[in-house]
């Protein structure tokens, strides 16, 4: 019970953007025991992100405009020999910092609940 207690503390300091996405994480995982699918894939973790941030984006448009990425140059590229590299590292890149975050609160969640269910244990007598 402490450690709840703790954790609850810890959570109140977190920055607003978490406030803001952590919602929208906690319907897709809802969403997700709903439909009992277990664990995602990589895949599916990418494509449910994806939707929490556009979601997170249409809702909160000031987040939206903080955040912009631009792939790095081929010049800047270049300077660190890393030509071959670029297309492909920036093909993989979808967003900015806010879709790494909407990523890691998702996964974050995911976890979490992951952990309680495990230790629940139904008993049907």
């Amino acid at each position: 019970m402490y450690m709840q207690e703790e954790k609850m503390y810890y959570q109140c300091v977190y920055p607003d953007v978490y406030y803001k996405i952590q919602p929208f994480a906690m319907m897709a995982c809802d969403e997700m025991d709903a439909y009992d699918n277990g664990m995602p894939d990589q895949d599916m973790v990418r494509q449910i992100s994806d939707r929490i941030y556009e979601d997170v984006c249409r809702i909160h448009p000031d987040l939206a405009e903080l955040d912009h990425y631009q792939g790095m140059s081929y010049e800047a590229a270049a300077a660190y020999n890393m030509t071959e590299n670029v297309v492909e590292a920036q093909q993989y890149y979808r967003g900015g910092a806010l879709q790494d975050l909407v990523t890691i609160i998702f996964l974050n969640e995911l976890f979490g609940r992951g952990r309680r269910r495990r230790r629940r244990r139904r008993y049907y007598w």
